[in-house]
Order: C-alpha cells, then structure tokens, then sequence
C-alpha cells in the first residue's frame, strides 16, 4: 500500500503549515497535496517544489455538504485534518465525504495530550471543554463505519506540548527576542518533568506516517521531542540566550483557582495567549503535577528513528546562534 493523494485540510495554520512543509519536503515520497484553507484566508507558505504538486483550494467547511466533499475528495487516498477551534466539527462532513470518495486513510486533529482535571475533595473527573472537544471528535473518527468495515483506516497521533509557538509570549516566552529578560510560568513543581513536541518534528513525523502507512495503520501514536522540566529549560535558555532568566512559581493551589474562576487569573497573565487563560493554567498545572508525559511504551519515536527529536538545547542552540551571526 502506498498514499500519493494527499488531502490537507487547515494547511495555512500553525500546525496545517508544519505538515504541509513535511509533506512537500519529504525525500521518501513524492506527494501530491490538495491544500484546503478557508475562503479568503492566507494561502500556505508552502505552495511547491520541485518534487511535488501542490493544490490549494479554498472551501466554507461549515457550508459544504457531504455530497460536495465527497466530490472534491476524489482519487484521494489519505485525508489529514489539522482544524481547530469552531470549525473543528467540519471534520465529521469531511470523513463522511471521505468515505464516500473512497479515501483510505483518515488522520483526525488529535495533535496533544488530554487530562482529567480532578478538583480538590471531588471524587468526580472532568476534562476541560478544548480537549472534550477532541476527545468527541476523535472517539466519532475511529467508530465510523467505514473503519469499522475495513474501507478506511485511521492513524491517531498525538504529541507533547508544542514548545516552539511563537505567537505565544506567555505560553512559549522563550520565542520572544525583543525582550531584556525571561519569564518562565510555573504551576506546581519546576522539577517536574513533561513532554514536549517541536512543531517541525511532529509535521515530519505525519509525512513519516503518510509515507510508512503499514506502520500507521489503525494506530495511536505519540511523538515527544523533548522530556524535561522547567527549571532544566530554564537553565538552557539562559545558557544559550545570555539573559537572565526567571521561573514564577505558582502553588497547584491557583490552578484551582483559575480553573473555578478564569477571573482570579493574575492580571498581567489574562487576554496574553489564544487559549483560554484557564485551559493553559490547568496544562501548567498539568505539567507541574508530573502528569504531563507519557511512559515509554506508549510513545513511538522507534518508528521512524530518521525523524531527529529537536530537543530544547538543540532549539535553544540554533535560535540563539542564528541571532548572534555563530
């Protein structure tokens, strides 16, 4: 079995762009890629090459029936779903579609790890709305029929936290250069140690995926780039930086706080990030837990050990060379 016809959908996002970049750049196989973006949005930075085609095509995915997604799916064989946000339940129109055009393999937004929040003196679990959302999502992508009938396979692949978002300041301060100093938000323990994924890791290892698809099929995988904690992080980022460098510790305690009440958020913390000041809090709180990782046996770097994991001194290294003109 091997995929040629690849459909991207959400090829113009943060993580949509990574995977197309892979794609277009992949030296195993020569893709060629329909890029689906929303009407009027930016096109993708990544448009051609010299080894593979690339389509964009702009479509309304809250205004397109399954009939007409079925039609533009044609003579696809792997769909991959990098949404996010409202038009993330456009994805069950698009596997529907999918499966009437014959797709044979369906890639759903997982992209992250997922937790039950557990409140102080609550014998009850909950999951934060942004991940129940995936969680929803992705439980409808492996039990559809058409998986269920061996039309279409799946391939559920999942990550650390994204690390290298630049457009997160509060999230990933690390990516900010115009800065005398740095700040490094702490729930918990700094010595807790987490997972962490570089966005341009975990594109290479969806074209991996798309490239090795008996290795991916009906699979759930994981891909860490990096297990370390923040005051490991810290101490690399002023190493490699020159500025100092600061952790703001704040008890698991406030995590609850903020979970209960977005509102009881420090001030200068609020409105700084594109998540929900409460959903970052409770991933902070996550991390410095010690909860936020997976165990050896459920992460799959092995598959494909020709992806090299960008850890953060690797990061560190080459951003901060860059500037300095090493």
């Amino acid at each position: 079995m091997s995929f040629k016809n690849i459909a991207l959908f959400g090829a113009n996002g943060q993580i949509g762009n990574s995977i197309l970049k892979a794609l277009s750049n992949c030296k195993s196989q020569n893709f060629n890629i329909l890029s689906i973006i929303a009407p009027d949005s930016p096109s993708p930075s990544e448009t051609s090459n010299n080894n593979v085609k690339v389509k964009v095509k702009e479509m309304d995915l809250l205004h397109t029936s399954r009939k007409e997604m079925a039609q533009t799916l044609q003579g696809i064989d792997a769909v991959v779903s990098a949404l996010n946000g409202p038009v993330l339940d456009a994805q069950i129109d698009i596997q529907d579609g999918a499966a009437d055009a014959g797709v044979k393999r369906f890639i759903p937004s997982e992209y992250g790890m997922h937790h039950i929040y557990r409140k102080p003196n609550d014998p009850q679990g909950y999951i934060h709305p942004l991940w129940d959302a995936k969680n929803r999502l992705n439980e409808r992508a492996i039990l559809h029929p058409a998986i269920k009938d061996g039309r279409m396979s799946y391939t559920m692949i999942g990550c650390g936290d994204f690390y290298n978002q630049d457009r997160e300041k509060v999230w990933c301060p690390w990516t900010q250069t115009d800065v005398d100093d740095y700040t490094l938000h702490v729930i918990g323990d700094p010595d807790a140690k987490a997972d962490y994924t570089h966005i341009d890791d975990f594109g290479d290892y969806v074209a991996a995926c798309l490239s090795s698809p008996s290795k991916s099929e009906n699979a759930h995988l994981n891909f860490p780039s990096d297990h370390i904690s923040h005051r490991e992080i810290a101490d690399l980022l002023q190493k490699h930086s020159g500025k100092k460098v600061h952790l703001d510790v704040m008890s698991e305690d406030k995590m609850h706080e903020v979970v209960a009440d977005p509102e009881k958020a420090p001030k200068h913390l609020q409105n700084k990030s594109s998540f929900p000041v409460d959903f970052w809090f409770l991933v902070k709180g996550m991390q410095g837990s010690g909860r936020f990782w997976r165990p050896r046996g459920m992460n799959h770097n092995h598959l494909f050990p020709e992806i090299k994991p960008t850890t953060f001194e690797k990061y560190f290294k080459q951003r901060f060379s860059e500037r300095s003109g090493a």
